[in-house]
């Protein structure tokens, strides 16, 4: 067998110093149920988990009784992770193609998505990549969602020109040609693109409380 510099040079490095990290093989217990199990009982303790910056952005989370189908994360999305489901008027995430932007969370109206802490995301299984449904997206997303802004016409400003029910992305707006048009409230998921449309300038947001009647 003929070694060159670098097969020494690595025989060399394997002796020196043969594990860059000896945790795995130091720290590992014989059973892994049993120190699970240890644990609940308090006879061991665990290292906690590796603690995150503040504006960690980790595996995405979807609450989707919370979803309304707007697609507008659908739209933003750079990665293509997001998938519109017509027959159910949700979305799945595929995290093995999102990039983790944020753009989502940001646009989302009902704050159903959120960024979570969790980064051990890796998986043997592509399946398990998909999100379909996460639960509540958690306290930040709810104090978010506790206040609400939709957008309102001005009847007296209306022409009637029917551009903003044209250009709104749920058909929450109604309305003949020539007379005051109505956004329903209720179901107003607050994108502004009616706003954008108006040539009046008609339409302006309203903010509004999970209580409020007007």
């Amino acid at each position: 067998m003929v070694f060159n510099k670098m097969s020494i040079e690595l025989l060399r490095q394997c002796v020196d110093a043969p594990f860059t990290n000896p945790f795995p093989v130091a720290a590992m217990p014989d059973s892994l149920t049993d120190a699970l199990a240890a644990a609940a009982e308090g006879k061991i303790s665990l290292t906690p988990p590796i603690e995150t910056a503040g504006r960690f952005r980790g595996r995405l989370a979807y609450d989707k009784a919370k979803c309304i189908g707007c697609k507008l994360c659908v739209k933003v999305c750079p990665a293509n992770a997001t998938e519109y489901l017509p027959d159910e008027k949700k979305i799945r995430i595929h995290l093995d193609r999102c990039c983790f932007c944020a753009q989502c969370t940001e646009v989302c109206p009902v704050k159903c998505l959120a960024m979570t802490k969790d980064f051990l995301i890796s998986s043997y299984d592509r399946k398990a990549q998909i999100v379909v449904d996460s639960g509540p997206a958690g306290t930040e997303a709810d104090e978010h969602a506790a206040v609400k802004t939709v957008y309102r016409i001005d009847p007296e400003t209306c022409i009637g020109c029917t551009k903003c029910a044209r250009n709104c992305p749920v058909g929450v707006i109604t309305g003949t040609v020539r007379q005051p048009h109505v956004i329903d409230e209720k179901t107003c998921i607050g994108c502004g693109k009616c706003a954008e449309s108006c040539p009046k300038n008609a339409i302006s947001p309203v903010e509004k409380g999970p209580d409020a009647t007007a």
